[in-house]
């Protein structure tokens, strides 16, 4: 049966603390989630067997978005019907939506030395290093293998911004999530999302979407879905890409775990959060009840 809501998140500094890896604060909304079977779609620019890793831990089986919506992956079982265009892998069906690796790194090698600018490929940095930026793969010092991005660094904010500029002269974009670059090229997260949601429709029902982020690289995600929450990052900032991307949005009362495991409960008893353009040193207003 259709869902009639669908929670799509990511996972750095929401269900996974962004600094210290601890994810039980999120336990009792992920239990209060699956009582009401509402599934948790994990939306990351992680690779596959990270999220998969995660989808383990709590016993998903939702579907789930990897490497910032370059591919869906939707379990046997789902859905009734199939899903158009997809490919069989064990017990997932998986739609690529994203070019591979390989060609974005070539346009990535293009676009940087046309602005002039040198890129640190997150596989060549040594674990160590990565351990440093809080970079690490959730599965060990080893990253995982990529099928679909190649995650970067930049030396300052000059480099990001003629990066940026060579990247739309393309026809590409380029995408920050927690520390890391991405360019982003025919896929993002928000069209995994509307592609998701586009297959339950095709079921008889499009359900009610809500969804959690924290980086800008979360934006087109937040976009897609009916209610955007937003949770703070470190220090209880907001990303001001995020802020000026969405009209209208949430914002949690913290990032990590537990606030989003609040917020979570907040929405499933109905409740509204603050508005995102509430001040974060103004008092946090009452819940507002939400609309049934």
């Amino acid at each position: 049966m259709t869902p009639e809501r669908v929670v799509v998140s990511e996972i750095d500094g929401a269900v996974v603390d962004s600094l210290t890896r601890d994810y039980d604060p999120a336990r009792p909304a992920i239990a209060a989630l699956a009582g009401l079977g509402v599934p948790l779609v994990l939306c990351s620019g992680r690779p596959w067997a990270e999220v998969s890793f995660v989808s383990r831990i709590f016993s998903l089986g939702a579907p789930i978005i990897v490497e910032n919506g370059a591919a869906l992956r939707v379990p046997a079982g789902h859905l009734r019907g199939t899903v158009p265009g997809g490919e069989r892998d064990g017990e997932w069906s998986v739609l690529r939506l994203g070019p591979p690796r390989e060609t974005i790194r070539r346009s990535l090698e293009e676009v940087a030395a046309a602005a002039g600018v040198r890129v640190r490929l997150l596989s060549d940095l040594t674990s160590g290093e990565r351990f440093r930026r809080h970079m690490p793969s959730l599965l060990g010092p080893t990253p995982a293998e990529r099928e679909h991005t190649e995650p970067f660094l930049l030396d300052g904010e000059e480099d990001e911004a003629a990066l940026a500029r060579a990247a739309e002269a393309r026809s590409l974009r380029l995408a920050r999530g927690q520390g890391l670059f991405y360019l982003c090229g025919g896929a993002d997260m928000g069209l995994a999302v509307r592609t998701l949601l586009a297959l339950y429709e095709r079921e008889g029902r499009r359900p009610e979407a809500i969804g959690f982020g924290s980086w800008p690289v979360d934006l087109p995600m937040l976009q897609a879905v009916d209610r955007p929450i937003v949770l703070p990052g470190p220090g209880g900032r907001i990303e001001p890409q995020l802020a000026a991307g969405l009209g209208r949005a949430e914002r949690a009362g913290q990032g990590g775990p537990r606030g989003w495991n609040d917020a979570v409960l907040s929405v499933l008893a109905r409740r509204l959060l603050p508005d995102l353009a509430t001040p974060t040193s103004r008092p946090e207003p009452a819940l507002r009840r939400a609309a049934s």
